[in-house]
């Protein structure tokens, strides 16, 4: 039988900060040991996601939610988001949409990743697709975000499969016209703009096949080692079943923290 996975960020992420943990979560399925996030993060998390859910919501035209009473956070943001969000071009607007393209050997693999909001428009004689992604978590400079796994997954996406979404304008997903805005709710007029083009596509591209064969390698042995860097278990909650309580504990990265995957994170095998 084959195996074929469907990979988000978030498992590109975790593979490559410790193998065991990328199985046990996601292909094991074993249930967390511990609570993974503590009780703060836990409430930074729902709040994050309920102004998803509001934004979303605004977008596509459904009646406003008001924000909590209880919860001046989470109406601090609304109405800074109200009042300073990005401006948006003119063009079709795809909201909460997600797009998945086949990776690795023959297309044994499928990557997959769900956008905030897509806008494909023209400028100017040239159609062009801009994502946006709403942030509520601490403001990272641009370099980071982008190397973040994030970046380089919803760009190639797009380049490669958008046209499915939008087939009466193909052209607006070359690399060259693709933009992903980062909207931090931390710093509003500060959007972080990432630009893409071909040689940072072909980029992608060889480090994406790379990372994906070295998952088949690991399918292959069904050798999942333990991380060398004990920072990592820190803020796994794994770390007790793998016997590296002295590690500590520590803040979860805000890679597995802000951009949890619906589905409760699990990474869903196919078999055929």
């Amino acid at each position: 039988m084959t195996e074929s996975l469907t990979l988000a960020q978030q498992h590109l992420y975790t593979f490559q900060a410790c193998r065991r943990r990328f199985y046990l979560r996601y292909l094991a399925r074993v249930p967390w040991p511990e609570a993974p996030l503590g009780s703060q993060q836990e409430q930074a998390y729902e709040r994050g996601r309920r102004f998803h859910r509001w934004i979303e919501r605004q977008f596509l035209g459904l009646p406003p939610m008001e924000p909590s009473d209880n919860d001046p956070q989470l109406r601090q943001w609304w109405e800074i988001f109200q009042t300073q969000a990005p401006l948006l071009p003119d063009g079709h607007r795809f909201v909460e949409t997600s797009l998945t393209v086949p990776v690795g050997r023959k297309g044994r693999h499928h990557l997959t990743g769900r956008f905030d909001l897509l806008i494909v428009s023209d400028e100017g004689d040239e159609p062009a697709a801009g994502l946006f992604d709403w942030k509520t978590g601490e403001p990272r400079p641009i370099e980071r975000l982008r190397r973040d796994w994030q970046t380089r997954v919803y760009l190639y996406l797009l380049a490669e499969g958008g046209a499915a979404l939008a087939p009466q304008k193909p052209d607006a997903f070359a690399p060259r016209r693709l933009t992903l805005t980062y909207w931090y709710v931390e710093e509003p007029q500060q959007p972080r703009v990432i630009t893409y083009d071909d040689a940072a596509h072909r980029r992608n591209r060889i480090e994406l096949e790379a990372i994906i064969a070295e998952i088949d390698d690991q399918l292959t042995t069904g050798e999942w080692p333990l991380t060398d860097d004990w920072t990592e278990c820190r803020h796994c909650a794994y770390r007790a079943y793998c016997g590296r309580q002295a590690a500590g504990a520590g803040k979860l990265d805000p890679q597995e923290e802000e951009e949890p995957e619906p589905d409760d994170l699990w990474l869903e095998p196919q078999w055929g």
